[in-house]
């Protein structure tokens, strides 16, 4: 994998990082209702919560992607 690739993976796994301290830190101050069976459907981008767990998993694809395309291809595949 080139330098500058492997920079930019490391930078973006150090993001992911932050967001799931801060997920973890939203998390920790929720509290849920009880007595609640049946929650109506939620919209994906209505909850602080929501948005960011999509952010690292948009940032994990784009690692990902990246290390897939920065790896050197073996013969045969």
């Amino acid at each position: 994998m080139g330098v500058n690739l492997e920079y930019v993976t490391l930078a973006r796994l150090l993001t992911l990082n932050n967001q799931v301290h801060d997920l973890e830190s939203q998390l920790l101050a929720v509290s849920l209702p009880t007595g609640l069976l049946s929650p109506g459907p939620a919209s994906p981008n209505s909850s602080p919560i929501a948005n960011i767990q999509e952010e690292i998993a948009q940032g994990v694809r784009a690692s990902l992607a990246a290390c897939w395309l920065g790896s050197p291809q073996e013969e045969g595949f």
